[in-house]
């Protein structure tokens, strides 16, 4: 008679750190998806939480507004709450309502939610992380536009986060996170400051 054999041992498994990354659109969440295969590739415990805070209009408070709502809604679906959340939003739409933008700051400031303002638009978030191109300042999000695709002429709103790792690096983002101290924060969290 054979001994038993020894049961197999159980694999634990990793519990990933997860974070909340409100977008302000589809194009905010395939840069979020690229972050995540940046912190995959880093071998990271982290699953970045990108949610499309829409319809917001681009309207900052409106965004924020949602994003507090959605923080809640999912910290109470997972059992637990959000160690960090952020907000990636365009500052193309400050200061057309000045009281409002107060109140989405102070908003933000109360619930936690850290805000991550792409200068003037995602656009020029994507612009500034190209070789080169880390201190540009676009004024308005058609001058981002034309010159990121003046650098890259493939480019379209809305790429899936492979096409944008065809052209964009981890060194690109920590380009950036040296002149943004909102997204240094935000690679700080996801473990690739």
């Amino acid at each position: 008679m054979r001994p038993p054999r020894p049961l197999p041992r159980r694999r634990e498994r990793l519990l990933r750190t997860r974070l909340f990354i409100g977008c302000e659109g589809e194009s905010e969440q395939s840069y979020a998806a690229l972050l995540q295969r940046f912190a995959d590739a880093a071998g990271l415990q982290v699953h970045l939480d990108a949610v499309l805070l829409q319809p917001g209009g681009g309207d900052p408070l409106a965004i924020i507004e949602k994003a507090v709502r959605e923080v809640a809604r999912r910290a109470i679906r997972h059992g637990e709450p959000y160690p960090h959340h952020f907000v990636l939003l365009d500052t193309d739409k400050l200061g057309q309502s000045p009281q409002r933008d107060q109140r989405g700051r102070q908003l933000a400031g109360d619930e936690g939610l850290a805000l991550v303002w792409q200068r003037p638009c995602h656009e020029g978030l994507l612009l500034r992380h190209l070789p080169g191109c880390h201190t540009r300042d676009p004024q308005s999000s058609g001058i981002a536009l034309k010159q990121l695709v003046q650098r890259w002429p493939a480019y379209v709103k809305g790429m899936a986060a492979p096409r944008l790792e065809e052209k964009l690096d981890l060194e690109g983002a920590r380009r950036v996170a040296g002149i943004d101290e909102g997204f240094a924060a935000l690679l700080e969290a996801i473990g690739l400051g």
